[in-house]
């Protein structure tokens, strides 16, 4: 019955007033609908903004690793390979602190105090 009752009232209008009706309910449909997916599009950009908050820490947190010995040379090189692929740069070849001394052939003699 309660059904009858919202659609008498539609069956009295006009072919014209059914028409603006039924377009109007579309257009609100479709605002509705880009409304949501800006919304969504929004969501993601932001998703993807916080990872490239992150790599940089991450990054440092790795070097953290190899100044202390947990990370092998080679396994620092791959995991900052893989980070820049994900932000989608190229690495730059940054020069890493040994963890083993200079060797002795490449540090200067002392010079005698003059006099």
């Amino acid at each position: 019955m309660t059904v009858l009752a919202w659609v008498a009232p539609v069956l009295a209008l006009t072919k014209e007033e059914r028409l603006f009706l039924w377009v109007s309910v579309l257009a609100g449909v479709l605002i509705v609908g880009a409304v949501f997916i800006a919304r969504v599009d929004r969501w993601r950009k932001r998703q993807m903004e916080d990872e490239d908050d992150e790599a940089p820490r991450q990054i440092g947190n790795f070097r953290e690793m190899f100044e202390r010995g947990e990370l092998s040379k080679e396994e620092y090189d791959r995991v900052l390979r893989r980070m820049a692929e994900r932000v989608g740069v190229k690495p730059k070849a940054k020069p890493v602190a040994a963890a083993e001394p200079a060797s002795p052939a490449t540090e200067e003699p002392p010079t005698p105090p003059p006099g």
